[in-house]
């Protein structure tokens, strides 16, 4: 009798204090993750914006090799920004406030990209050239990191799924964080890369006529983008 009671009392203080289970995260291992970070990556790099209509006027501008070089600029960013979830960057960028900000500076770049596009154009003076200068390289970076932040939805995919993912990987360790990254990366290496091959075998059958109104259509593009922009961060309609 008194052992059926103390099992019965056993049955009862587990009911009420269940044993903890170590949290696991959503991904067993860094390949799984690695491979789910490719895959949301690459259906982001995918989705037309400003990143891709940069990527391709610079390609035509500039050649295949700059614009690899965005990819540069692009990828060193975004492993300072993992390193900033860290110490919480993650938090700052869901302000409303910083978010709003943000959206107001990155249309106004994306203003003058435009603009400086457009006038060459119209005036026949943007040509393309394929060479490569140190001066170049550091431009084609440059540009990498100031068309990423000019992008708001970039910021936005960052602070949301990028945080989720990222958090993922701190719960595997090391590994899952370079699991994570280098996956993401090689999303944009694959789509951005084929995007600029694509466009630099096809540069050299354009006249200079076509070749100057594709990139007076991808300058409008770049206007209206960075007019949206502004116009959500200002909360206008």
């Amino acid at each position: 009798m008194r052992a059926a009671i103390l099992y019965h009392h056993d049955q009862v203080e587990h009911a009420r204090y269940p044993a903890r289970r170590r949290r696991r995260p959503p991904v067993s291992g860094p390949v799984a993750l690695g491979i789910s970070a490719f895959a949301v990556g690459l259906s982001g790099a995918m989705a037309p914006g400003s990143f891709l209509t940069l990527i391709v006027s610079r390609t035509m501008t500039r050649g295949a090799r700059s614009a690899a070089l965005m990819l540069v600029g692009h990828a060193l960013l975004e492993g300072v920004l993992l390193v900033g979830f860290a110490f919480g960057l993650h938090r700052v960028l869901r302000d409303p406030h910083v978010s709003r900000a943000l959206a107001v500076l990155g249309g106004a770049v994306l203003l003058w990209m435009g603009w400086g596009l457009l006038r060459g154009a119209a005036r026949g003076t943007l040509i393309a050239d394929t060479s490569v200068t140190s001066s170049s390289r550091l431009g084609g970076i440059l540009d990498g990191i100031a068309g990423s932040l000019a992008n708001p939805y970039w910021t936005l995919w960052w602070a949301t799924i990028g945080v989720k993912l990222a958090s993922d990987g701190l719960a595997i360790g090391p590994g899952g964080v370079a699991a994570f990254f280098i996956g993401h990366e090689l999303a944009d290496i694959a789509w951005y890369g084929f995007v600029i091959v694509a466009v630099s075998r096809g540069r050299k059958l354009l006249t200079p006529r076509v070749y100057r109104t594709i990139i007076g259509a991808l300058a409008v593009f770049l206007l209206y983008l960075g007019a949206r922009f502004v116009f959500e961060g200002l909360g206008l309609p």
